[in-house]
């Protein structure tokens, strides 16, 4: 099914019912009824989702600068509702990749489901099937490996003609870069077939892809390192604590850093719980950080803090003999699963949004000494930089946060930070009150030294029902979108994408 505008939509079906529920009303009244409220903003951009979009043109209201040419792929989940079963966790939806490409002063926006063995099934079955990261169902089906369950839904990795649709620990599936059809399941090697693959890659400056994969229940991780196309030079599986869910880690020029909280997955629980509900966050635990050699690919450093939970990072580099990480921080895993659920189903929150900050971690390798320093920034999650300088130093961050007048029943961040590494000193701009920000991606203009490009982000206005495609200066973020193209529907909420210049 492609994207046709409805004469009534689902959203305005489900709100409208509320109305004929209670009795036949004016039509202001009706109007108003129909209008997505704060509680709602998140919930309903999964509400009318097809199987694909466009391709479909639209003009930038300013024109782009000449040196940006090149496509946006992000993904993210989407499909939360099937037959008479839906998802309650965001992380839950079926994947769709979308593709923006830049040319001239427009941006051509394709999206398609990414057509994964389960989601395959479960469209023949007319349900979902199994159970998710978040969402447990009693009719679960037994789950005989990952990826009986994978979604393909959280980032993208682009090798080549493809892009890969990555998901938290099971395979990649192969997309169509032009079409964004699905072509199949990512096999590496023989070996490597059906191990997980996370959905953070690390690509230093050389092309070189670092990555790993977690193995819940066992205690151990798998290393890769590959090639810029995408062939594996090496695969190591380690012993490392508090893996049972490892979402990223970072790269300095020699090694590979894992932050590894103390969430652990507790054994003999009912089979059709979702994974989320299997998880055990221990107050008494610790943070245990992995220095991992990449010559080697075993461990050479083990560090430990106090306990905090995270899911992303930023870059990392080492300063003498200091590793430093820049690491997004949350008090504390339940609480946030518990509003991601409530925003995911349109109910209220009941605690206040939960408030991460950014931290920077330092490792003193000499003294083998561990310690944490928050950074002072507004900035709360979905680190960015110029990845032109993986693995060693770089003076801007750039993160999503909250301004003081989002509402609190409204999920997620409307804030766009750049923070000047080098004088502690932040820049913002705020999307209104009404608008939810996704993930802003630094693009390097051509030829330029280092942090001198734009910052490309979609974001999704609730009131409004429309997602926007908006190109920051990344040196001027306070001067607001420099150019900004309105899509003439709403996308699903995403996670995480990257950049390929023309």
């Amino acid at each position: 099914m492609d994207f046709n505008p409805p004469s009534l939509s689902r959203r305005e079906f489900c709100l409208a019912s509320i109305v004929g529920a209670i009795g036949f009303g004016s039509s202001e009244q009706i109007m108003a009824a129909t209008e997505t409220t704060a509680q709602q903003a998140f919930s309903s951009s999964f509400l009318d989702v097809p199987e694909s979009f466009g391709p479909n043109k639209v003009q930038f209201n300013k024109a782009l600068p000449t040196d940006l040419r090149g496509t946006l792929f992000r993904n993210g989940p989407a499909r939360m509702h099937r037959g008479d079963t839906s998802y309650h966790h965001w992380f839950d939806g079926d994947g769709m990749v979308h593709s923006f490409d830049l040319q001239e002063n427009a941006v051509t926006h394709r999206g398609r489901m990414v057509k994964t063995d389960r989601s395959i099934a479960e469209e023949k079955a007319g349900r979902f099937l199994w159970s998710g990261f978040g969402t447990s169902f009693d009719h679960s089906e037994t789950v005989t490996s990952a990826d009986d369950v994978n979604v393909g839904n959280i980032s993208v990795l682009p090798v080549g003609d493809e892009v890969l649709a990555l998901w938290e620990s099971g395979s990649p599936w192969r997309v169509d870069a032009k079409s964004l059809e699905t072509l199949g399941r990512k096999v590496f090697s023989p070996e490597t077939d059906g191990l997980p693959f996370s959905a953070h890659p690390r690509v230093d400056p050389q092309g070189r892809v670092w990555n790993f994969g977690y193995l819940s229940g066992t205690g151990k991780l798998v290393l890769y390192d590959l090639d810029p196309n995408g062939s594996i030079n090496r695969v190591s599986v380690i012993d490392a604590p508090n893996a049972d869910m490892v979402h990223d880690f970072a790269i300095t020029d020699r090694h590979l850093v894992f932050v590894l909280q103390p969430l652990h997955l507790q054994e003999g629980l009912a089979p059709t719980l979702a994974f989320s509900d299997r998880l055990q966050w221990d107050d008494t635990g610790s943070v245990q950080v992995l220095v991992i050699d990449k010559q080697s690919l075993q461990i050479a450093h083990q560090f430990e803090l106090p306990p905090f939970f995270t899911f992303h990072m930023g870059n990392a580099w080492e300063d003498g003999g200091t590793i430093r990480i820049e690491v997004a921080t949350a008090p504390a895993f339940k609480p946030l699963m518990k509003q991601i659920t409530q925003a995911t189903t349109g109910r209220p929150m009941t605690d206040s949004p939960v408030q991460p900050q950014t931290a920077e971690i330092h490792l003193d390798l000499q003294k083998r000494r561990a310690s944490i320093e928050k950074l002072p920034t507004s900035g709360a999650d979905f680190p960015r930089f110029d990845q032109r300088f993986t693995g060693i130093p770089t003076e801007q961050l750039f993160m999503l946060g909250r301004s003081n007048d989002m509402p609190d029943a409204v999920f997620g961040f409307n804030r766009v930070t750049a923070m000047n590494r080098r004088t502690d000193s932040e820049a913002f701009f705020d999307y209104d009150a009404n608008t939810i920000a996704e993930e802003h991606i630094f693009v390097a203009a051509p030829g330029s030294t280092q942090g001198n490009g734009w910052l490309v982000g979609t974001s999704y206005n609730w009131h409004h029902g429309r997602t926007s495609l908006s190109i920051f200066d990344a040196q001027q973020v306070q001067d607001g979108p420099i150019a900004e193209a309105v899509l003439p529907y709403t996308l699903p909420l995403g996670l995480h994408g990257q950049f390929v210049p023309a």
